[in-house]
């Protein structure tokens, strides 16, 4: 198996310089990408150049290729899935490049300069023999092509849930410390502890929502006792490993060929930039996450996290298991058990069934203790109303912000902030009605569904539209 993936790496690696392979064309088909004659290479006037997207998100822009090499690239990443997957146990679907995402998000989270780095989050869901090939020895040597462009919605979204926990976390502070009396303040600070519920629509194989996690935990536990096993020691401890285990000679080919990277030979995991998480002013909140999407992944993902990267990961297998304190029969209080993220099986294309889903997640009233928790939810869409059927993008908005208001109605979700918001909306994907990237199309769309824009940024690709949205009191 090494040898033919030594062999995919060369040909990759020369992949500029070829002008032809001989390679099964596994494209998707045009009946699969919603709108591909509406939204082709003719409506991109208004859509931002990669160079500029890049420079707004801050990553490095795409290579300035030729289409052929980039129809090359995807063949032959596409060729490749089956071979990298044939000795892996856990063999997870490709359902919509949901597979093929991670690979790509995998090799963007292991460059240390960008602001998508995850300490090999992403890499630690991958089979063990074949993911060298985008580990962070090799990844720089990767010609920027997909998985830059996949690095730039991954920056977008990262930075702008940032912001969104921030603004959340100042409003709830800001309402906290202007209460009438310190007696009412403290009252509130015992009863209440902010809630953020992340529901990612579409999730993937994407590790966002355990990425947020770990960097509260890492955050939490940088300044600890050195002895001790937090996620920052166990991390630091793992990365010294993989650094011992460096070879001289593998040291001087970095230096000679990526001057970039010099910065990287530092054997602390805080040389690193570090992603967008670290930018969190205020982690004093309990992170609920649900991701929905279809059967097949649902349980593929399942499997990945239980099989693979909690093993590797140990550190987050007690977080992702703990749900909220109890109190038991003798007075001690108690963590219950409870899925993270939790998976949820939804197909979008079935607006009523999703409705009961959502419905189920944000109007659930069974746990009564939930009413002593402010609770601000963000919904998170990220390159799936790409496959939807013609209508349902527009109608799942319209859905998502009905829900919210909803939550709203029934006390389900609050803020202590006059002028908060209900809920955010972020997303990097393709809305309908919207060919090109017009930022007033974007501005009525939102509207239209029940959103209020309040900010958007186009890019190219088929996720095309990125942006931030609000429901309002």
């Amino acid at each position: 198996m090494i040898q033919p993936t030594l062999l995919s790496i060369s040909i990759l690696l020369l992949l500029p310089h070829v002008h032809s392979l001989s390679i099964t064309p596994t494209t998707q088909s045009s009946n699969i990408i919603r709108g591909s004659n509406k939204y082709g290479t003719n409506n991109n006037s208004t859509i931002l150049t990669p160079s500029d997207a890049a420079q707004k998100v801050g990553v490095l822009p795409t290579k300035n290729a030729t289409k052929g090499e980039w129809q090359r690239a995807w063949k032959l990443h596409r060729g490749l899935m089956k071979p990298l997957h044939l000795m892996d146990g856990c063999r997870p679907k490709d359902s919509k490049l949901a597979l093929a995402c991670l690979w790509w998000k995998a090799l963007a989270g292991n460059d240390k300069s960008s602001p998508v780095h995850d300490y090999s989050l992403s890499y630690d869901l991958l089979p063990p023999i074949t993911r060298w090939i985008v580990s962070s020895r090799v990844c720089r040597f990767y010609p920027r092509l997909h998985h830059a462009n996949v690095e730039i919605r991954t920056a977008y979204l990262d930075k702008a849930l940032t912001n969104i926990i921030n603004t959340i976390m100042n409003d709830y502070n800001t309402a906290a410390a202007s209460s009438s009396t310190q007696q009412q303040h403290q009252s509130m600070q015992k009863k209440k502890k902010k809630k953020i519920r992340l529901v990612v629509m579409g999730g993937g194989y994407d590790t966002r929502s355990i990425k947020l996690l770990e960097q509260s935990l890492l955050m939490q536990s940088v300044g600890g006792d050195t002895a001790t096993s937090t996620p920052y020691n166990l991390l630091q401890r793992r990365h010294g490993r993989s650094q011992r285990r460096r070879r001289r000679w593998y040291h001087r080919l970095l230096r000679r060929n990526n001057n970039r990277h010099n910065s990287n030979d530092d054997d602390s995991i805080t040389s690193s930039a570090g992603n967008a998480f670290i930018n969190i002013t205020n982690t004093n909140y309990n992170l609920e996450a649900y991701e929905l999407d279809l059967p097949e992944v649902v349980t593929a993902k399942r499997k990945l996290l239980l099989q693979r990267l909690f093993r590797r990961r140990p550190w987050l297998q007690q977080r992702t298991t703990a749900g909220r304190m109890n109190t038991n029969d003798n007075g001690q209080e108690e963590e219950e058990e409870k899925e993270y993220p939790i998976l949820m099986e939804a197909n979008f294309n079935d607006l009523n069934a999703t409705r009961k889903v959502l419905e189920g997640i944000l109007l659930n009233n069974d746990d009564e203790s939930e009413n002593e928790e402010d609770v601000t939810n963000i919904v998170l869409f990220e390159g799936v109303m790409i496959y939807l059927d013609e209508g349902i993008p527009h109608a799942l908005l319209e859905l998502c912000s009905d829900v919210l208001k909803k939550s709203r109605s029934s006390g389900r979700s609050g803020s202590s902030s006059t002028t908060a918001a209900l809920g955010y909306l972020c997303f990097a994907d393709r809305l309908e009605n919207i060919p090109g990237g017009d930022e007033d199309a974007a501005q009525l769309e939102m509207e239209c569904t029940g959103w209020e824009l309040v900010v958007f940024l186009s890019k190219p690709g088929l996720a095309r539209h990125m942006g931030v949205a609000r429901v309002v009191v």
